[in-house]
């Protein structure tokens, strides 16, 4: 290749080929469509997992495969605009697009999660049918969110800062695409629960919804889950800066646990 490539989508076979003899790491941005309140975009985790994956390629060496849309989303139910898959379609999708990868020579399948509910899936897709990989693969799922220091992620994702559609996904968004929010439409979200919960609030209401179809519209009046209005494209670049670094750190500890494990 005359300069690196890094996005499948855009490349031809022949460069998937040439980078196959010296690589074998591919990035799936995993997101959904649904609703981010009035203001968000409906792609927003989509896009957010594949920016993350555009900026850890170079340093992995990696390659990044065209994203993964449509998820697990059934608990936004009822907005326009949704488009969600049942979870027997999901699995066997996330089967098909794992073992087409395996068969084509990657060996370092790593699934980047932008949305809560898709990581379940993917997980349990991956473990069902990790006897058909070819010898030293390793496939897996990560929630991007989940490899942040506690410090750094309170700022951005969590009961104080919000879980959807928040200060943290906003000003993302402002910073990949400022032209899908519509800031004129960023208003607060917030859910009620019952005063005399005794265990933790965040663990009951998410247990009270993710079964649930359409639950979100239950939780808050706005759809979202935050405050996004002091959202800014810079404060999206500072959390873009520490998630990437975050994702990258983590996938090379997985790497590193991997080959004491099994190497």
């Amino acid at each position: 290749m005359k300069h690196q490539k890094y996005h499948m989508a855009t490349m031809t076979n022949m460069q998937v080929e040439e980078y196959l003899k010296a690589g074998t790491t591919v990035l799936v941005p995993v997101g959904t469509t649904e609703q981010h309140g009035p203001y968000g975009p409906l792609c927003t985790d989509r896009m957010i997992a594949e920016e993350l994956c555009r900026r850890i390629a170079p340093e992995l060496k990696a390659l990044v495969a065209p994203p993964i849309s449509y998820g697990l989303s059934i608990t936004h139910k009822g907005v326009p605009g949704l488009v969600y898959v049942k979870i027997e379609s999901f699995i066997a999708y996330i089967k098909d697009i794992a073992l087409a990868l395996n068969e084509g020579g990657f060996r370092r399948i790593i699934f980047i999660n932008g949305h809560y509910d898709n990581a379940a899936g993917v997980n349990y897709s991956l473990r069902s049918i990790y006897d058909r990989f070819a010898p030293d693969t390793l496939a897996y799922c990560l929630n991007y969110w989940d490899t942040m220091k506690p410090e750094d992620v309170a700022t951005y994702l969590g009961w104080d800062a919000g879980l959807h559609a928040n200060i943290g996904e906003t000003s993302v968004m402002l910073a990949i695409d400022p032209e899908s929010v519509d800031m004129e439409q960023a208003v607060e979200g917030w859910p009620d629960p019952p005063v005399d919960i005794e265990s933790d609030k965040l663990g009951a209401i998410l247990a009270a919804i993710v079964p649930i179809p359409g639950s979100m519209l239950k939780v808050t009046p706005t759809g979202g889950w935050g405050d996004p209005k002091e959202s800014t494209a810079e404060k999206g670049e500072a959390y873009l800066k520490i998630i990437t670094e975050s994702v990258l750190r983590f996938v090379r500890d997985v790497e590193k646990v991997y080959i004491k494990l099994y190497g």
